[in-house]
């Protein structure tokens, strides 16, 4: 599914926000890879509180460095970056 970048050591996955039309796109996807699932068995971002246009808005349309928000989703935590990384890591317990 995804080719992990070679940044993201420690991260289940990690890839590139532009890589894809929409960043909700992305997340399921990277998600999707870490939990060996097909992205249409894992959840509606807007389940879980998540905006995927607010996404799109922050961080595919504007890659501001400064920018970072993290959530858990389907097990693992979620993060974007403003420069356009996103990362799957496995939760703490």
């Amino acid at each position: 599914m995804d080719d992990p970048l070679e940044d993201g050591a420690g991260s289940v996955v990690t890839t590139s926000v532009d890589r894809y039309d929409e960043v909700a796109v992305a997340i399921a996807s990277a998600v999707a890879t870490a939990t060996e699932l097909s992205p249409l068995e894992l959840p509606p971002l807007s389940d879980i509180g998540v905006d995927p246009e607010a996404l799109d808005v922050l961080f595919r349309l504007s890659h501001d460095p400064s920018r970072r928000f993290s959530f858990q989703y389907a097990g693992y935590l979620v993060s974007l970056f403003g420069d356009g990384t996103l990362t799957v890591d496995t939760l703490d317990e």
